[in-house]
């Protein structure tokens, strides 16, 4: 089984530019590129960041746009989403007994829990008490099942956080997350873990600079495959424009330039 996770859309009203670029037209080509390249995937999961401002204009954008998507898919939020507005758009997403959006599915025999880290107002993320309790019982239910989380924050930093390691060591095999804009892969308390870039804009990874930098780096989404037990992610660069050749061409081989390469389709 596989599935798609796509993350900070940041879908913007009347589709509005954002750093130069239209996160209509972005998101649209990602969907495009689903439609044609992935048709045996499950779902499309999107860990946050729906929209920019977390206004309901945007949100009605956001729909509009998920009616091209011919596959299931599931909205999580982000710090740049808002809690009541994405409801009044979307009141078919379940929420907990606290109004968290924040819900569990399974596919086949694999449990998927979603987790809502919004602390509204803030960038950082937040796993109250309330939130922790829910995913206790949560994982309780999935016993049994191979378990997988999905949330915007980056766990290492959450307020909760550890509190949520603690809990989830070795009954959650992956977790997914966005804000970062940029690919992070590798463990965090012996839990593995992964991010994808941003389908509109990417953050500079420059350590120890106080300046926030962006960039266009190309958008990329990641296909999920999991079987037996495993987990292999595959970054997929749905905008990338570079030539296409064949390695066994000895022409290709012997190319001067890449404007000499004999292309392929």
């Amino acid at each position: 089984m596989r599935f798609i996770h796509i993350t900070d859309m940041h879908i913007t009203a009347d589709d509005r530019p954002l750093y130069g670029l239209s996160p209509r037209g972005r998101l649209l080509a990602a969907f495009d590129c689903i439609n044609r390249d992935f048709t045996d995937i499950a779902f499309v999961m999107m860990t946050g960041d729906l929209v920019n401002r977390g206004t309901v204009p945007e949100y009605l954008a956001l729909r509009d746009i998920l009616e091209s998507l011919n596959a299931p898919h599931y909205l999580l939020l982000g710090n740049h989403d808002g809690r009541a507005e994405f409801r009044e758009v979307f009141p078919d997403v379940p929420v907990d007994e606290h109004g968290f959006v924040q819900f569990s599915f399974t596919v086949e025999d694999s449990r998927f829990i979603v987790l809502d880290t919004l602390d509204e107002g803030k960038s950082t993320g937040l796993l109250c008490q309330k939130r922790l309790d829910w995913l206790a019982g949560q994982l309780a239910e999935a016993e049994g099942l191979e378990t997988y989380l999905f949330l915007h924050h980056p766990p290492l930093r959450l307020e909760g956080g550890e509190a949520m390691a603690e809990m989830i060591f070795g009954k959650v095999k992956h977790l997914f997350f966005g804000h970062l804009h940029r690919p992070l892969h590798g463990s965090w308390k012996g839990i593995p873990m992964s991010s994808q870039f941003s389908t509109l804009h990417q953050f500079v990874y420059n350590f120890g600079s106080k300046v926030m930098q962006g960039s266009h780096e190309p958008p990329v989404f990641g296909a999920a495959n999991l079987l037996n037990g495993n987990v292999v992610i595959n970054p997929h660069s749905f905008l990338d424009a570079s030539p296409h050749f064949s390695l066994r061409s000895k022409a290709a081989q012997n190319a001067a330039s890449p404007e000499d390469l004999p292309l392929e389709d």
